[in-house]
């Protein structure tokens, strides 16, 4: 199975280069990947974190081998959504936007080939998935967006406003606005919500949520980058003085709550300004910071 020939590369020259446009081989390699990654046609919990980028990448090109044999067998059946479903969740988490953006091209079709609605984890990361890769413009969110008919996304659920206000505060730089629709308490219990009967494999649902969590802080670090650049511009100096000191972590969303998976403090993130030449301690004063020219 490891050496097994891509359809891609092949073109069905090599032998056994259309081995993978078979039924069963595709379930028996999927197997394959799945013990590659965790278990057997899952993802283990404590594996995902323990993946080196190598290892990521090696996974995400065996799923890529193996969508290239789904497509080519024109197979658009559950198991072929779910191969989709888990390259979808998995290039979010080991952030890898060239391959979303390939799945995503092609995940459409195969909803509507086999009949069903796509889960509302699939798409909340399309759209993240467009707010990332574009940002700050949101021209292709907002095309993408324009495509998703009420049947995939009620304009009037809580899944829209939240998507809905999240992007509006990006583009209007509301940073405590983000701060406070990005914490995963804040979403959390909209990813169960769903109009598809195929999110019943636990696994796959927890990995979707995984991925959008994923997203979601690849967003606030964006918009924690961007805040910066306007906080160092309109600062000559910082504190962070127990009247300030919230509202500055609220602003470059590093929340003293546990809002976010990023784990950084105000402390550590100014400390690393400093080194980087940013900022500079303020003598005779503890908590504050002056802010330098960066030549």
């Amino acid at each position: 199975m490891e050496h097994i020939a891509s359809v891609s590369r092949s073109s069905g020259l090599e032998q056994g280069g259309d081995a993978l446009k078979n039924s069963k081989i595709q379930e028996q390699y999927r197997a394959f990947v799945g013990e590659k990654v965790g278990v057997p046609g899952g993802i283990r919990d404590e594996g995902r974190g323990k993946q080196t980028k190598d290892g990521q990448e090696n996974i995400l090109i065996l799923f890529r081998k193996l969508r290239e044999g789904i497509f080519a067998s024109k197979r658009s059946d559950a198991f072929a959504i779910e191969v989709y479903e888990t390259s979808l969740c998995l290039s979010s988490l080991f952030d890898s936007p060239i391959q979303t953006s390939s799945i995503l091209s092609h995940l459409p079709e195969l909803y509507t080939s086999a009949s069903i609605q796509p889960p509302i984890s699939s798409v909340l990361i399309s759209l993240l998935h467009h707010l990332i890769a574009g940002y700050p413009s949101q021209k292709n969110y907002f095309e993408h967006l324009s495509h998703l008919s009420p049947n995939v996304l009620d304009r009037t659920s809580e899944v829209y406003v939240w998507i809905s206000n999240l992007a509006t505060s990006l583009r209007t730089l509301n940073y405590i606005r983000i701060e406070a629709l990005s914490r995963q308490d804040a979403y959390r219990h909209i990813l169960s919500v769903s109009k598809s009967s195929d999110e019943a494999d636990d696994e796959l649902v927890r990995l979707s949520q995984d991925a959008v969590h994923a997203l979601v802080e690849q967003l606030r670090s964006k918009a924690r980058d961007k805040a910066w650049v306007v906080l160092r511009s309109a600062y000559r100096e910082l504190s962070a003085s127990e009247e300030t000191r919230t509202w500055m972590a609220r602003c470059l969303l590093l929340s003293t709550e546990q809002a976010s998976a990023s784990g950084v403090s105000l402390e550590e993130w100014m400390d690393g300004w400093c080194r980087n030449g940013h900022l500079r301690p303020k003598e005779g004063a503890v908590g504050r910071w002056i802010v330098c020219k960066v030549r």
